[in-house]
C-alpha cells in the first residue's frame, strides 16, 4: 500500500475497524467482526485506488 493518502475514505476505515473492534470486545461474533472490518478494507482500498 505505498502511496496511502489519508482522505475521507480513511477516516470511513477508521470508523468501520473501530465498530470492529468494539463488536469483536463485546460480543465475540467473529463472522460480524470480519464483516465489518471487511467493510472498512474496502473503503481503505478505494481510497487508495487510482482514480
Amino acid at each position: 500500500m505505498k502511496n496511502l493518502k489519508l482522505g475521507t475514505n480513511f477516516a470511513v476505515f477508521i470508523i468501520f475497524f473501530g465498530v470492529a473492534a468494539f463488536d469483536a470486545i463485546q460480543t465475540q461474533n467473529w463472522l460480524r467482526v470480519a464483516f465489518w472490518a471487511g467493510i472498512g478494507a474496502f473503503f481503505l482500498w478505494a481510497d487508495t485506488k487510482e482514480k
